[in-house]
């Protein structure tokens, strides 16, 4: 049987916010195979904004990420007072209709628990291919746990890592734990486009976060990505 061709997008400032909300050490060339296991990866394309005041602070983790296969877009924030400000939502949504147009895979899969995605995954869902959001669940906007076809929780992925890590498990075992990651929505759409097994996953969540929100400290941010003063320049856990 013919595998199903997938690609992967990653809001990297959403997603390493969230695990330093955790105090997780992702290793996002491990994601990468992970989400890619027993699929034919395609691409991965990944996001990571640039703090104008300390443009070379993430010249290895940008190096690192190319080097783990993923395609690298960086952006300049603009300097806004004490930080400053970065959004990808139309570099991500316009590549991401790109690929679907053009490379016509099965699946996309989109690591950022961002709401501002809804509309995209919507309209990429009525093209005919699978959308997987990958998140750390207490960050991701109650719309888009709901409007995807599936949902992939970070923090029971890096669970599952870390056992490998101390060699608990095998990749047999870590196959059939990533299935089980994926909450298909299998149930009859009802008039507000919600499954019945969607339910709990539709409950608010404090913290909903957009993914370019980058200020430290973590527990205070907002809608845009603030970055503090170069002297405490470490908003990505490196």
């Amino acid at each position: 049987m013919e595998k199903e061709k997938v690609v992967f997008f990653l809001d990297y400032a959403n997603v390493n916010r969230g695990a330093r909300e955790k105090r997780y050490h992702l290793d996002y060339q491990d994601l990468l195979h992970y989400v890619g296991e027993g699929r034919f990866l395609l691409d991965a394309h990944c996001y990571v904004p640039i703090n104008p005041r300390n443009e070379h602070r993430l010249d290895g983790v940008i190096e690192d990420l190319w080097r783990s296969g993923y395609i690298v877009t960086t952006k300049l924030g603009m300097i806004a007072g004490g930080t400053y400000k970065c959004n990808f939502d139309v570099e991500i949504a316009m590549d991401v209709l790109r690929v679907v147009y053009q490379v016509k895979p099965d699946i996309i899969v989109l690591a950022s628990g961002d709401s501002d995605f809804v509309s995209l995954i919507q309209e990429v869902r009525r093209s005919g291919v699978r959308v997987e959001v990958a998140a750390f669940e207490e960050t991701a906007g109650a719309d888009i746990l709901c409007k995807c076809s599936g949902f992939i929780d970070l923090a029971v992925y890096y669970e599952s890592y870390l056992a490998a890590q101390n060699g608990e498990q095998g990749e047999d075992s870590r196959a059939e734990q990533y299935k089980d990651l994926i909450q298909a929505q299998s149930g009859k759409q009802g008039k507000d486009g919600i499954t019945e097994q969607d339910q709990d996953l539709l409950q608010p969540h404090d913290s909903d976060l957009d993914k370019d929100d980058v200020k430290l400290p973590v527990d205070q941010v907002d809608k845009q990505t603030h970055v503090p003063a170069p002297d405490v320049i470490d908003e990505l856990g490196l």
